[in-house]
């Protein structure tokens, strides 16, 4: 399970991680650690859970690319009702974290190809980049920064 751990964090945060990655002592990189913390603790809470479920029903499968929760989703109804919840949990968070990070990567595309688009990618400098042309950013680029911060902060 310790692979899915990563594999669900890295599906779950891989478009803001594409213009953030943890690295720069700055307010983007505090947002990218809240967020990959938040989704790190889910998952923790989530292996806790279904231990003894992932080892009765899905002892074969091959940690990665979702098989584990597949692999669990499939035996819904087999699986300890706590399992079950944390599941459900886990998986609404990932989304909905997912979900806004990709929004806010197409809202901010202009800014990404426009004045971040000689960036190199990675430790945080697209973020600080997009951060620093946030005056000058459109509404809605703006707006998604905004919700992942606000996300973070939750």
């Amino acid at each position: 399970m310790r692979m899915t751990v990563r594999s669900i964090i890295i599906l779950g945060a891989f478009p803001w991680l594409a213009i953030s990655s943890i690295g720069t002592a700055s307010a983007q990189a505090d947002v990218g650690k809240a967020l990959l913390e938040k989704l790190t603790a889910r998952v923790a809470k989530l292996e806790s859970a279904c231990a003894g479920d992932i080892k009765k029903y899905c002892k074969t499968v091959t940690p990665g690319e979702g098989r584990m929760i597949y692999c669990m989703q499939a035996h819904e109804d087999k699986i300890s009702p706590k399992c079950a919840f944390e599941l459900g949990e886990a998986t609404t968070s990932v989304q909905t974290t997912a979900d806004v990070l990709k929004d806010a990567v197409i809202a901010c595309k202009a800014e990404i190809s426009g004045p971040c688009g000689k960036i190199l990618p990675g430790q945080g400098r697209m973020a600080a980049c997009l951060l620093s042309n946030k005056p000058t950013a459109s509404a809605g680029c703006v707006e998604a920064i905004q919700k992942i911060e606000s996300m973070a902060a939750q």
